[in-house]
């Protein structure tokens, strides 16, 4: 029973890191998303933000790094546990192995999207939309809540661990 119950802290810690770093990213498209608007009301620079966070074009997304980051968080725990005695470093792993495996579901969805229309325009479509600073900014700001999630957790398993010492 202890087993389980491990593994479904382990997993909600997963859920809550993934849950944690893509609200950071929200948030810096939403203050990226303002700036826009404020830009074109003054009309300096008609720069319309096209990925809006009001669509919620990201819901599946969320989804799915939730996902990685549960599997992550798994496997993590299973085999690099007992070798990493620092929650912090330990959960600074589990974010680079979640987005880690974005690269094989980015490789699956174009491979897919080839063999479906069979030519090189919807590929290139494809890679077109991702714009390079909007993923740059996604990376950053997963790099950036994993710093302070692990942070978190470093204090708390501090804290915990005074308490049972004696």
């Amino acid at each position: 029973m202890s087993k389980l119950r491990e593994d479904v802290r382990v997993g909600m810690l997963g859920a809550a890191g993934g849950v944690f770093s893509f609200s950071v990213f929200l948030l810096v498209a939403r203050v990226d998303a303002h700036y826009a608007y404020m830009s074109w009301l003054e009309k300096t620079n008609y720069a319309t933000y096209e990925r809006g966070v009001e669509n919620l074009w990201w819901l599946p997304i969320v989804f799915w790094h939730v996902l990685l980051s549960v599997v992550a968080s798994f496997l993590t725990h299973r085999y690099l546990a007992a070798s990493q005695k620092s929650p912090f470093l330990l959960w600074q792993v589990v974010g680079t192995i979640a987005l880690l495996g974005w690269a094989p579901t980015l490789s699956v969805i174009l491979g897919l999207e080839y063999l479906m229309y069979r030519d090189i325009d919807s590929l290139e479509r494809t890679l077109r939309s991702v714009d390079a600073g909007y993923t740059a900014k996604y990376f950053a700001a997963i790099f950036a809540s994993n710093v302070l999630f692990g942070s978190a957790l470093e204090a708390a398993s501090r804290q915990y661990a005074e308490k049972e010492a004696p």
